[in-house]
């Protein structure tokens, strides 16, 4: 018997969480064992294991992991803070941790878990609610229309002023 996902569980609200952002396709949400304080869990609403089984999910789960850094920068105020892709064999659903570095708080993956009460999870839980972040994302073939509209715009500023006169007679001829 197979057993089922506990984040699936978390999506679907039968397993409580400490829920810090969600969106359409993701949902955010405090780690219960962390390696440090305030390290979240970003999920796709959608189970799969791997980023490359569905790019377009990974690419919603990394912008909300952007954002959920960004709450944590902002509402935690640690020295540093690190995005991970890191499988687990526990739990086969793709997700990100997202772990905010302190001095005393190396989250090394082979380090033990802080201890945190669950008034502190929720403390932290409400803090990070509370920072209003939004990230925009430019899509790529945006860029290269600028890059090369930015290019188009230097030659024409590079024509000496004799190719400017025939450009422009041949304009008026026509």
């Amino acid at each position: 018997m197979e057993v089922e996902c506990i984040f699936c569980k978390i999506v679907r609200g039968e397993i409580q969480s400490k829920k810090i952002y969600e969106d359409e396709f993701t949902v955010s949400f405090l780690d219960i064992v962390p390696k440090s304080r305030g390290m979240c869990i970003v999920i796709p609403k959608k189970h799969f294991t791997n980023f490359n089984e569905d790019f377009e999910a990974a690419q919603r789960v990394f912008k909300s992991a952007l954002i959920v850094a960004e709450k944590i920068r902002r509402a935690l105020k640690p020295l540093s803070v690190i995005i991970a892709s890191i499988p687990s064999e526990r739990i086969p659903h793709f997700h990100l941790r997202v772990y905010p570095v302190y001095k005393d708080q190396i989250p090394l993956i082979e380090n033990r878990p802080i201890e945190i009460t669950p008034e502190e999870l929720e403390s932290i839980a409400s803090s990070l609610r509370n920072v209003e972040v939004k990230i925009e994302v430019k899509k790529e073939e945006k860029k290269e229309v600028e890059k090369e509209e930015k290019k188009e715009k230097k030659e024409e500023k590079k024509r000496s002023p004799e190719e400017t006169y025939w450009i422009r007679r041949e304009i008026s001829l026509a």
